[in-house]
């Protein structure tokens, strides 16, 4: 295959206007809403209220220490949202102490869109931080995926991520929770062999149809140890693919963002599937964070135990774009109908595009949304039925500097597809001649 180099995206060049999400929630600091009563407490807030209670831990006497130490709104980050109907999920991984709740949601009807208050979900209880008690409590969520049979997916990583100093809760595990109910349908722990001593598992894909609700497969990369985890879960069982493409791309691990400039070493960071093939399976395609290729491999072969562990794994892998530096991605997800590809590019401040149906040439790319100021960090991105939802947290800033929780820091963006992409070179049918990359 000839390789295509794609130059870096620019925006605003001569003859190119940038398509733009719209903010959907803004955020300078994460609360919660506390639930005040026992019997309160394992539900929610009226749909469509105000969210605009102050803060309270449920009544307990002990309850703070259990959430590893006092509410800190400074250690509360949000690095994942996703969509389920009236609900946006918001989730808030254990990087440091002080955070009550890991799996959350707001409204999507609040009246409120600024410094709303998270819920958490499906209740306060599964969300507190006690090692002596509740083992099926939640410790660390980063990223959710909601599939088609109306089930909400979630990899707990078991870790309270304290720099210098990580703590091994319990292990990794699969959680799944039917939304129609609100209840944790399974717990999966995974196997020593699914990962290793450095794993870190902060995204996920589900590979599943409305009619095939017991035959999902659900797709994990694991970013720094270099490998992708695969869970069956009409078998209940999980393995580890490994091939020399979810490496990092040591030419390529050169960041600058808010102003913060490091050298990050991530590897396969997430996977996109595209609608099912006339084989029956998918393409995967997927891109470590510090690189610049995309890749795919069909589901076939990772689904398969045989064909995915196997050692040579010859032509299976392919490479499906190569792109210059400064294309560094975080998240990515795929509009199965379209064929449009989102991108998250960090060093850019961007979001781009690709419809996967067109080759890849450099007029077939295109940024949807750039903004300096407020995009900075897209850490998320999901494609929800017709929409794309990004979230962005300026992290680097929070990691190398400090963040002023006076000003907005974390936003949630939300467009339509079709909306996005308008007259893009992403778009179903659009041509345009150069100067996308």
């Amino acid at each position: 295959m000839r390789l295509i180099v794609i130059a870096v995206l620019v925006c605003f060049i001569a003859g190119f206007e940038c398509r733009e999400l719209k903010e959907a929630f803004t955020w300078s600091r994460i609360s919660y809403a506390g639930l005040g009563s026992t019997e309160s407490r394992n539900g929610y807030q009226q749909e469509g209220a105000s969210s605009s209670s102050t803060f309270l831990f449920p009544e307990s006497g002990n309850d703070q220490n259990n959430f590893g130490g006092s509410y800190i709104y400074e250690n509360n980050i949000p690095m994942g949202a996703n969509r389920w109907k009236d609900k946006l999920f918001v989730t808030v991984p254990r990087r440091r102490v002080g955070v009550p709740s890991t799996l959350n949601f707001v409204w999507m009807n609040s009246t409120e869109r600024h410094n709303v208050p998270l819920i958490p979900y499906p209740n306060w209880r599964i969300n507190q931080f006690d090692p002596t008690r509740e083992p099926d409590n939640f410790v660390s969520i980063y990223r959710t995926a909601v599939d088609a049979c109306d089930r909400l997916w979630m990899v707990d990583t078991g870790l309270i991520e304290t720099p210098g100093n990580n703590t091994r809760v319990l292990p990794a595990r699969i959680i799944i929770i039917d939304l129609n109910t609100d209840k944790v349908i399974r717990q999966y722990t995974l196997k020593p062999s699914d990962v290793v001593p450095h794993s870190t598992l902060a995204n996920l894909a589900v590979d599943v149809t409305a009619n095939t609700c017991d035959r999902a497969f659900l797709y994990i990369p694991d970013l720094s140890g270099y490998g992708l985890v695969v869970y069956d879960f009409h078998e209940n069982d999980s393995w580890r693919v490994r091939h020399n493409f979810f490496f990092v791309e040591s030419l390529h691990g050169d960041f600058n963002v808010g102003g913060q400039r490091f050298h990050w070493n991530d590897g396969v960071f997430s996977v996109a599937l595209s609608g099912v093939n006339p084989d029956g399976f998918r393409t995967m395609y997927f891109h470590s964070m510090a690189g610049v290729h995309i890749f795919s491999v069909s589901t076939r072969v990772v689904r398969d135990r045989g064909l995915a562990t196997r050692s040579n794994h010859e032509s299976d892998f392919k490479i499906a774009a190569e792109r210059a530096g400064g294309s560094q991605t975080s998240a990515s997800d795929l509009h199965q109908p379209s064929g449009v590809l989102f991108l998250s590019l960090v060093n850019q401040n961007a979001i781009g595009c690709w419809n996967v149906n067109n080759n890849a040439r450099s007029e077939n790319f295109d940024i949807i949304h750039k903004d300096d100021q407020k995009l900075i960090y897209p850490c998320d991105l999901k494609v929800y039925q017709d929409e794309v939802i990004v979230l962005s947290n300026t992290m680097p800033v929070f990691l190398f500097a400090r963040l002023n929780y006076d000003e907005t820091n974390f936003r949630v963006w939300i467009s339509k597809v079709s909306d996005a992409v308008r007259d893009t070179s992403c778009a179903a049918m659009h041509r345009k001649p150069a100067g996308r990359y």
